[in-house]
């Protein structure tokens, strides 16, 4: 056997050895599916305790002493315009406490800002993120006017 041909072997045979330790390290670190024939029971012990936790943080009431004064002023407002009044949401429609605390923040900074919440209408909808978005619609053309974030937790209102 001549020089060259032993010292292709030998290369060939480092490099063989490489993949070996390079196969054998990712097969012990590969992760499996788990077989659900061979799972004890259920994999997961609660699979619903993280919706069960959004939807509770979604209904509770805000622990804020200042919602039920903003709810009382809110009312007597919706009495004083008939514009407003019948704009409001109707009763079949039941927004939960932390829906209407966003549309009263906005109720607020809208009349901070243009002082009147006659021609107007509000519509919440809630974010993935967990904040709300208020809409405030003209009542007579039903157009978009401003669109606000409002962070329920923390009271922060911003114009988008």
């Amino acid at each position: 056997m001549s020089k060259g041909t032993r010292n292709t072997l030998i290369f060939i045979a480092i490099i063989l050895l490489v993949f070996g330790i390079l196969w054998a390290i990712y097969s012990d670190n590969k992760t499996e599916p788990i077989d659900a024939n061979s799972a004890d029971g259920n994999i997961l012990q609660n699979a619903d305790a993280g919706l069960e936790n959004m939807i509770n943080d979604i209904f509770e009431e805000p622990k804020d002493e200042n919602n039920t004064k903003n709810v009382e002023e809110n009312k007597e407002d919706s009495n004083s315009s008939s514009a407003t009044a019948q704009n409001e949401i109707n009763n079949d429609n039941v927004m939960t406490p932390k829906e209407t605390r966003a549309v009263n923040l906005v109720k607020e900074e809208w009349k901070k800002k243009w002082g009147s919440l006659d021609d107007v209408s509000f519509n919440v909808s809630i974010q993935n993120d967990g904040k709300y978005g208020v809409t405030v619609y003209d009542v007579t053309t039903t157009q978009s006017i401003k669109f606000y974030i409002v962070d329920v937790d923390t009271g922060i209102v911003k114009e988008r």
